[in-house]
């Protein structure tokens, strides 16, 4: 049981991606804020502190990846956690070099099962949950 419902970023460069994801989270009871570009998603994170960002990991070109991005929020924001997306299965070098700087990141491949996402997604808010 959480004492307020979870804020949860996704960030997609492609638009129907990212609303989808939100719906279901929100269907599930989430506080869900969908953006497109790295720089709304920034824009967002001054206004609400997030507790999970859900990222693609490629958002276009002359672009921050969804890796480097995790790794911004989870310096201003420690208790954040992430899961990454891709549908482009040589993002595993990222997801090295993250772990060699530290950085613990999930990372799922597109498309996803929306049972599985919101699995993964309760899985990562765990540390949230208050004791009954």
């Amino acid at each position: 049981m959480w004492t307020r419902r979870p804020r949860i970023f996704v960030l997609d460069d492609q638009p129907i991606v990212a609303e989808s994801i939100a719906n279901v989270l929100s269907t599930a009871g989430f506080e869900t804020h969908a953006r497109f570009t790295p720089a709304e998603i920034l824009d967002l994170m001054s206004e609400f502190s997030p507790d999970l960002l859900i990222s693609d990991v490629a958002l276009g070109p002359n672009s921050i990846n969804g890796f480097d991005l995790a790794i911004y929020f989870q310096r201003f924001y420690p208790e954040c956690r992430a899961i990454l997306i891709s549908g482009d299965p040589n993002t595993t070098d990222l997801n090295d070099r993250a772990r060699r700087g530290g950085h613990e990141f999930l990372l799922l491949q597109k498309p996803i099962h929306p049972e599985k996402l919101l699995e993964y997604v309760r899985n990562s808010l765990s540390h949230l949950e208050q004791a009954a």
